[in-house]
């Protein structure tokens, strides 16, 4: 089991851009007939992280809430609500991994 913060602080960042990514295609394809939404699970992906097990991201299409009539799964208010949340956890990651690199900066120049 890996204990390096940084390390994992970086993948939770790799996983939020391409989590954006998959949100981002899922609100461009809003329109296209028999489009499938999809998405991953940052728990599951945080969860491997930690385990060491970064081998790729664990895609699944999103259960529909409300389908269309030509089977788009895609509902714009969920996806802009997923990619609000999504924006918080990678500024979270992000704002921890930049404290965690100021600390242990301030430890190598020894505390000056």
């Amino acid at each position: 089991m890996p204990d390096d913060p940084i390390k994992i602080l970086g993948h939770m960042l790799d996983v939020a851009v391409f989590r954006h990514s998959l949100l981002s295609s899922n609100i461009a394809n809003l329109n296209t007939p028999g489009y499938r939404a999809k998405d991953i699970s940052f728990q599951d992906e945080l969860n491997e992280a930690i385990r060491g097990d970064q081998s790729g991201f664990d895609v699944f299409e999103r259960v529909a809430t409300m389908p269309t009539r030509d089977g788009n799964t895609v509902n714009l208010n969920i996806e802009m609500i997923k990619v609000a949340e999504n924006t918080l956890t990678f500024n979270a990651a992000a704002q921890l991994l930049s404290m965690k690199i100021g600390m242990t900066k301030n430890v190598i120049r020894g505390g000056r």
